[in-house]
C-alpha cells in the first residue's frame, strides 16, 4: 500500500477541521509537513487547529512560518494576527492584519476575496482600537506607609527566629523572603547600564548583572503577592534586562516549543551544560515573567496563561528527558519545587482566565482545572514522603512544599462551587456545594492562620455552607475559627490586592451573619440542627 501524499493527507486534514476535530486535523497537517516543509498553507492550516485547540504561542509560531514560507499568503497572515489578537498583542496584530490586507489583490476581488477584505479590515481596526485603550502600567496599589505585609513581616521575623520552630508557620516567612527575592532582582534591573557602542545593535550595549531574572522570578514563585511596582520606567528597564540576559545567554526567545527542545539537545551535545542551563534558565523565566505582566498589569490572564503552559511543557519534557542528570548540571530550573512553583502559578491563573470567559463552554474547562490541581496534590503527596534534605528557610517550605497544596484545594473548591452554579438539579448543586466546602476548608488548613488566604477561603466555605444544607452548629464552628484568624491576617495584611477587591466586606457579612443566626437560636427561633438559611 502506497504511503499518503501531501494532498491526501492536507484534504483528510481538512474534513477533520470541518468537524471541529482540531487534534486528528493537526495530526494530518503535521505529516503533510514532514514531507512538504515550506508549504505555507499546511503551517496556516495547523495554525488553525492550534488556534482551535485554544495554543495560541503555538499558533503564532506556525503562522509565522507560513509567512516565511510565502510572505504573499494573505491567511498566513490573518491566522498570525487572530493569534496575536487572542494573547492581547495588539500592535503586532494590527501589523499582521494590515500585512493580509496588503496580500490581496488592489483591484477585481472575488467574492471570497471581498469577505477576506471585510473581515481583515474589521480585525484591522478592532486591533488599532484595543491598542489605543491600553492603559498605563499601574504603579504601586497601595500607600508606601510603613505598613505593606512585606514591610510588616520583615519587622516581625526576629521576634519569629528568636521563638523557633513553634514560629516557622507564619505568612510572614512567606512574604517577606518573595519580597526580598524581588526587590533583589529589580535592584539588579536598575542597575544595568547602557553604553555607546559602535558595533552593537542600535549603537549601544549593556551591562550589568545576569541574576535580575533569576531573583524575580525566585520571589514571585515564594509568593505572587510580591509583585510591586513602583517606579515610572519599570517596564522599560526590565525590558532593557530580559533583552541583555537573553542575548548573554543565547537564550530562545522566538522559536517555537519543538524547535526549543531540538536546539536545546543540540547545544548540549556541542557546548555542554555551561552553556545551555543558563539559556533554558534565561527562556523559561522570561515566560513567567511575562505571564506574570500579561496579568497582573494588563488585567489579560487569558494571554499570561499561554506563557506558563509553555513553561510547564518544557519544564516536563526537561525532566523527564534529563531524568538522570545531576542538578548541578541541568539547574534548579527542572527541580520538583520549581516545577511545582509554576504550576501553581498556573492553575490561579487558569481560573482567572476562566473568569474572562465562564460557564460550562469556556475556552478554559472547569475539567481542566479540577484535573491539573489533583495532580498537584499526587506529586505534593509523593514528593511528602521523600522530603529534601536540603537546608532551606521557613518560608521557602511553605512557599514550595505547603502553599502549593492549598491553591490546589482551593482551585478543587472554585470548581465545585461553579459546577453548583451552572447545574440545573439542585442536588448536584447541593452536593457541589458540599464538596466545595470540604475544599475551601482543606485549602485555609495549608495556610497559616496569619495569612490573608486563611481567611478568605474560610469565608469561601461558609459561602458554600449556605447552599450545602448543613446545620447552623457547623457553620457557626467555620465561623468561630474565621473570627479568630482575622485580627491575626490583619497585622500582616491590613493591605492587599484581595483586601482591595472586597476582602473585608465578604467576610465581616459571614461573620454578620453568624452572629444573628446565633442570636435567633439563643432566642428560640431556630436550633443549631436547623440547617443555614439560605
Amino acid at each position: 500500500m502506497s504511503e499518503p501524499t501531501v494532498v491526501q493527507l492536507k484534504d483528510e486534514g481538512n474534513e477533520l477541521f470541518k468537524k471541529q476535530d482540531y487534534v486528528g486535523a493537526l495530526s494530518k497537517y503535521t505529516e503533510a509537513i514532514a514531507l512538504d516543509d515550506k508549504n505555507a498553507v499546511l503551517y496556516a492550516n495547523r495554525a488553525a487547529c492550534n488556534y482551535g485547540l485554544n495554543k495560541y504561542l503555538d499558533a503564532v509560531d506556525d503562522a509565522k512560518m507560513a509567512t516565511e514560507a510565502d510572505p504573499g499568503y494573505a491567511k498566513g497572515w490573518s491566522r498570525l494576527a487572530a493569534s496575536r489578537d487572542a494573547l492581547a498583542d495588539w500592535e503586532r496584530s494590527a501589523e499582521a492584519w494590515q500585512k493580509a490586507l496588503d496580500a490581496l489583490p488592489k483591484t477585481n476581488l472575488s467574492p471570497a476575496e471581498q469577505r477576506q477584505k471585510d473581515q481583515y479590515s474589521v480585525g484591522l481596526d478592532a486591533a488599532q482600537t484595543r491598542g489605543k485603550t491600553l492603559r498605563d502600567p499601574p504603579l504601586a496599589r497601595f500607600t508606601d506607609d510603613g505598613n505593606l505585609p512585606w514591610q510588616v513581616a520583615t519587622g516581625m521575623l526576629p521576634e519569629l527566629r528568636q521563638a523557633g520552630p513553634e514560629k516557622f508557620s507564619s505568612s510572614a516567612w512567606v512574604i517577606a523572603y518573595a519580597h526580598e527575592e524581588f526587590t533583589k532582582g529589580v535592584k539588579f534591573m536598575n542597575e544595568l547600564k547602557k553604553m555607546p557602542h559602535p558595533q552593537a545593535p542600535g549603537g549601544f550595549a549593556y551591562g550589568g548583572s545576569l541574576m535580575a531574572l533569576t531573583y524575580l522570578t525566585n520571589g514571585l514563585m515564594r509568593d505572587e503577592r510580591a509583585f510591586y511596582i513602583d517606579q515610572p520606567d519599570w517596564i522599560t528597564k526590565y525590558n532593557q534586562q530580559v533583552t541583555f540576559e537573553a542575548t548573554s545567554r543565547q537564550a530562545w526567545h522566538s522559536d517555537g516549543l519543538e524547535t526549543i527542545k531540538e536546539r536545546a539537545q543540540t547545544r548540549l551535545k556541542e557546548k555542554g551544560w555551561n552553556d545551555v542551563r543558563p539559556a533554558l534558565s534565561v527562556t523559561v523565566r522570561a515566560w513567567i515573567m511575562r505571564s506574570m505582566l500579561e496579568s497582573h498589569l494588563r488585567n489579560e490572564p487569558q494571554a499570561g496563561i499561554q506563557f506558563l503552559k509553555r513553561a510547564i511543557d518544557l519544564l516536563e519534557w526537561g525532566r523527564n528527558v534529563w531524568k538522570n542528570v545531576t542538578k548541578t548540571d541541568r539547574g534548579t530550573l527542572f527541580q520538583d519545587t520549581f516545577v511545582r512553583g509554576v504550576r501553581g502559578m498556573h492553575l490561579k491563573m487558569f481560573m482567572d482566565a476562566y473568569n474572562t470567559d465562564p460557564g460550562l463552554n469556556s475556552k478554559f474547562p472547569l475539567e481542566h482545572l479540577k484535573e491539573e490541581a489533583e495532580d498537584l496534590l499526587k506529586e505534593i503527596d509523593i514528593a511528602s514522603k521523600n522530603p529534601t534534605k536540603e537546608e532551606v528557610d521557613p518560608g521557602a517550605v511553605s512557599s514550595f512544599c505547603i502553599y502549593p497544596a492549598g491553591i490546589a484545594y482551593s482551585m478543587i473548591g472554585f470548581y465545585h462551587t461553579q459546577t453548583a452554579r451552572y447545574s440545573d438539579d439542585p442536588l448536584v448543586s447541593m452536593f457541589s456545594f458540599v464538596n466545595g466546602t470540604k475544599a475551601y476548608v482543606q485549602a485555609a488548613g495549608a495556610h497559616p492562620q496569619d495569612d490573608e488566604y486563611h481567611s478568605w477561603y474560610l469565608s469561601c466555605a461558609m459561602d458554600c455552607m449556605r447552599n450545602a444544607g448543613v446545620s447552623i452548629s457547623d457553620f457557626n464552628k467555620v465561623a468561630i475559627d474565621l473570627r479568630e484568624a482575622v485580627p491575626k491576617m490583619m497585622k500582616i495584611w491590613a493591605v492587599s490586592a484581595l483586601q482591595q477587591a472586597g476582602r473585608d466586606e465578604k467576610i465581616q457579612a459571614n461573620l454578620r451573619s453568624a452572629d444573628d443566626m446565633m442570636m435567633r437560636v439563643n432566642e428560640g427561633k431556630l436550633t443549631l440542627e436547623d440547617p443555614v438559611p439560605l
